[in-house]
């Protein structure tokens, strides 16, 4: 099997980071182009008596925070001679990484088996369990 197209998502926690070596092993062995994202969730702006101008700077601490957990992994990535690309994507890392593996034809998705979630799995992540009953190209779950 060849892996041209991987996708790593990417939260900064423990199993990110060996997700993150494992991917730019896998990535120089098969000479793959590695697409690491990010995802965060934009606050809820449904509550009205909090002022547009205070929302708008909620949102945009949200996407900085994101950039700067990215930087963690470009870290790992940087003069490795592999091509991969950054993104941070507003929406549920379930629903992003399902619609993103769908469209985009990647080979492979390697994840942590744990991240920063609010609520964990029993076993897994709630994120790792949600992508494997979803996705249909193989997943590699690192712990």
């Amino acid at each position: 099997m060849q892996f041209k197209k991987i996708l790593l998502p990417f939260d900064g926690s423990e199993h990110s980071v060996n997700a993150t070596k494992c991917a730019l092993d896998i990535a120089k062995r098969y000479n793959a182009h590695v697409t690491i994202i990010y995802c965060y969730e934009e606050w809820d702006t449904n509550v009205s008596e909090i002022p547009e101008a205070l929302i708008k700077d909620i949102k945009a601490s949200r996407k900085q925070e994101a950039g700067v957990i990215l930087k963690r992994a470009e870290g790992i990535f940087e003069n490795q001679d592999v091509d991969y690309k950054l993104e941070t994507i507003n929406g549920s890392p379930g629903s992003v990484l399902t619609n993103l593996s769908k469209s985009h034809n990647f080979d492979l998705i390697i994840m942590g088996s744990h991240g920063h979630s609010d609520i964990a799995g029993l076993f897994l992540g709630s994120v790792t369990h949600k992508v494997l009953n979803t996705i249909y190209c193989p997943v590699l779950v690192v712990p």
